[in-house]
């Protein structure tokens, strides 16, 4: 096929079918694939002389195990886009062009959200311990020295930030977004992104954290500000868990509550997180605002120029030729009515409902202490 005919075919957005497949691929292919893995690994450890605990407990094993899942949702969204000829860059929404002033916005909300959340998160873990779930805080790899921070570091904060955030904000998010609206198709994101985490204890911070990452995604227009959120977001646990690990602080410590005043201290830290966080994104806005009156002006500008130099331009900006040039061909005609299809609400309803399913399965079989 040559360049002319691959463009015709080619999609540069996604749409609700695109967001549905790829959460249910999400949801089952690392699964499925892990078995493989054990499987391979089972087989080497044979070949090698090795038990496979002896085998599971190098170091090689244990960063394939780190970076297995991130890599593996990378792959969904790469093979996906490459089967479907979709544009990435124009899907997704990836532009390396980037305000630093968004950028330093995003950050601060990840700090916020770490610091001013985790109590109360610490306190819904608490009351869960009570009824007698009580999982482990510890991250999947020990940092004991400085090559093992490194490790942990691309592997537990940088990776993830990328692989999960191409697929989940990057593919999921802009698929529902136009039939659904963009707070839609974030809150709907958002609870996606934390039933997928798989746990109980993860619920309400992963679900805080989806909201504020599909903000990043609508007000900065480009999937580098939710990659730098979430990056911050995992470099600061990261980090956290390698300090407390070089002064042998345990994470898994019981907090106590001796007084009414530590049950009410996380509820307001967190009431003043929502206040800050709330203003945050207005930040974002007014920003994202900003930047687009300067394009706006500037192509005016450029347009009143090309009219003074009798050039033929019909469209009015260059923001608007940008949109028109992403529906250019018929694959890519959005749905005037903005209206779910009976198709589209099977697709999303099954997603979400395999994907509720799962998390059940997990927290009960959590409980039972199978995990």
């Amino acid at each position: 096929m040559d360049k002319k005919n691959k463009m015709i075919y080619e999609r540069s957005c996604f749409n609700v079918k695109d967001s549905s497949v790829n959460f249910i691929f999400a949801l089952i292919i690392p699964f499925l694939a892990s078995i493989v893995l054990f499987i391979a690994f089972m087989l080497i450890a044979a070949l090698c002389g090795m038990s496979y605990k002896e085998f599971a407990s190098t170091e090689f094993v244990k960063v394939v195990n780190l970076i297995f899942t991130p890599i593996t949702f990378f792959l969904i969204y790469y093979i996906y886009c490459r089967k479907k000829k979709i544009q990435v860059f124009k899907a997704s929404d990836i532009d390396l062009k980037v305000d630093w002033k968004m950028l330093l916005v995003v950050a601060v909300m990840s700090v916020v959200a770490i610091f001013f959340i985790s109590p109360f998160v610490t306190l819904f873990n608490y009351g869960l311990s009570q009824i007698g779930y009580n999982p482990s805080n510890d991250l999947p790899y020990v940092m004991n020295n400085w090559w093992r921070f490194i490790i942990g570091l691309l592997s537990m904060a940088v990776l993830p930030a990328f692989c999960e955030e191409l697929l989940f904000r990057g593919l999921i998010y802009k698929g529902i977004e136009d039939k659904l609206g963009p707070h839609k198709a974030i809150a709907i994101s958002a609870t996606m992104f934390m039933l997928l985490h798989g746990s109980l204890q993860q619920t309400v911070y992963q679900f805080i954290l989806g909201i504020l990452l599909g903000y990043a995604m609508y007000y900065g227009k480009s999937i580098i500000y939710p990659m730098v959120l979430h990056c911050v977001n995992n470099l600061t646990v990261v980090i956290t868990s390698f300090v407390y690990t070089l002064k042998g602080l345990d994470t898994n410590v019981d907090p106590v509550y001796q007084n009414a005043w530590e049950y009410i201290y996380p509820i307001l830290l967190l009431l003043f997180a929502g206040v800050l966080l709330v203003g945050l994104i207005h930040l974002l806005k007014r920003i994202n605002s900003k930047n687009l009156a300067k394009q706006t002006a500037l192509a005016t500008d450029d347009n009143a120029t090309i009219v003074e130099d009798n050039a033929n331009i019909d469209n009015k900006n260059e923001i608007k030729k940008e949109k028109e040039e992403s529906i250019d061909s018929s694959t890519n005609i959005i749905d005037s009515s903005k209206k779910l299809s009976k198709e589209e609400l099977l697709y999303l309803w099954s997603s979400i409902g395999l994907s509720i399913l799962l998390w059940l399965s997990n927290t009960i079989m959590q409980f039972l202490g199978l995990m």
